[in-house]
Parts: C-alpha cells; structure tokens; sequence
C-alpha cells in the first residue's frame, strides 16, 4: 500500500518550515551564563609623537606612489594628512595615517616644501620628495 502522505504535501512542508523555525529560535535564546573575562586588561595611555606639535593642516587625502616598473602610480593610502609644526624647533612635519588602523603611511620631516597644484586637475595637489 502507498502511503498517503506525500513530500509534496502543503500541510507536512509547512509542519517542516515550523518545525526549522522553532528550532532556529532555541539557537537565539539567552541562556543566562556568565562568562568571566581569561585576562584582565589595563588602560594604557598611548601617545602618538604629535603632543609637542601644532596642527597647521588636517584633511583627508589619498597617497599615491609611482611604480616605475609598471609605469603608473599605486595608491599607497587613505587617511587624514597632517602638516605639523613643532613648538620649539619649529620645524614642519607632514604625517600622514591611514584611516581604519591609524598605521602611518608617511612622515616626512623637513623646511616648508613647496606643494605644487597639479597642472590637470586644480584639486589634486603634488610633493616631490627627492
């Protein structure tokens, strides 16, 4: 004898579906455990080298290298860039940080240099570094 249930059956694939679902929602419930932290940590100051400085320009900015065996430029980051100007020497830094890990991705030390207007674009701005 056949049976007379069938896979194809509406009434057992909806039972399924809420069958999957209850079971789906007992995976999201709250137990109530506590969960001790392994290692306790401390706050720790974290200084950055900018504390004897004086921001003289803070923007966003992208840093571009030039390859010279593929003949075209690569982007190097993304990130705010900073002209600082240190309070006793007063000498100015450019440093650059990128966005998401705050890694530095140029620090450039020296007199004021010269930032040329690209000669295309009015928005784009260029430093040679020798």
């Amino acid at each position: 004898m056949a049976s007379t249930t069938s896979a194809s059956d509406p009434e057992h694939l909806k039972k399924e579906r809420e069958e999957e679902e209850n079971a789906a929602a007992g995976e999201d419930e709250d137990t109530g455990a506590q969960v001790a932290p392994i290692v306790k940590l401390e706050e720790v100051a974290v200084t950055t080298g900018e504390e004897d400085e004086d921001p003289m320009l803070d923007m966003k900015a992208k840093l571009y290298r030039f390859d010279k065996e593929g003949n075209q430029w690569k982007e190097r980051g993304v990130g705010n860039v900073k002209l600082l100007r240190h309070k006793r020497s007063g000498k100015v830094r450019l440093v650059m940080r990128q966005s998401k890990t705050l890694k530095i991705c140029a620090n450039h030390i020296g007199p004021l240099f010269p930032i040329f207007i690209h000669s295309i674009t009015v928005s784009i701005y260029v430093r040679k570094a020798s």
